[in-house]
């Protein structure tokens, strides 16, 4: 429960940080510049029409699965998981121009933020679907990547050990 309340809390993250770059574009963009010339798909109207409102979608999507989870319930957070985990595939529909025009930090950000979600989200994924095949696999690398062994003990239950 509490790693699906983090990844949830990590796409947050990635919203909030879509919300300050879209503002930081808005403010500082040239106004000589038309990104109406560009493709649509590069517009940050784009980004905030379509992207924001979708990835919105998915974190009351997220939060709502997570008190069904509590429930018993697992379909609608394996559902928004899977949508998390995916989210990189349906970014790809999307330009990234207008981020060329802020700091690196902004993109960096958001992209740093979404990646740690997805990889929580494909995690949960796996878990629900109890893919695991043994007690320990979901200690090795090759199916979560690098792992912080001390970062893991956050989930330990009280009385538990390592």
């Amino acid at each position: 429960m509490d790693y699906m309340q983090e990844m949830c809390h990590c796409h947050q993250g990635a919203i909030d940080s879509l919300i300050v770059a879209l503002n930081e574009f808005y403010l500082l963009s040239p106004r000589q510049r038309d990104w109406r010339q560009w493709p649509k798909s590069d517009w940050p109207e784009t980004w905030g029409q379509r992207v924001l409102e979708n990835l919105k979608g998915t974190q009351s999507s997220l939060e709502k699965g997570i008190e069904s989870y509590k429930n018993g319930k697992i379909s609608t957070i394996r559902s928004a998981s899977g949508s998390v985990h995916n989210i990189f595939r349906n970014l790809d529909n999307f330009g990234w121009r207008w981020w060329d025009y802020l700091s690196s930090s902004y993109k960096q950000d958001f992209n740093d933020k979404l990646v740690v979600a997805s990889k929580m989200a494909s995690n949960v994924v796996r878990e629900l679907a109890q893919a695991w095949k043994s007690e320990d696999s979901i200690l090795k690398e090759s199916i979560t990547g690098k792992i912080d062994e001390e970062d893991l003990t956050r989930y330990l239950m009280p009385g538990e050990s390592v």
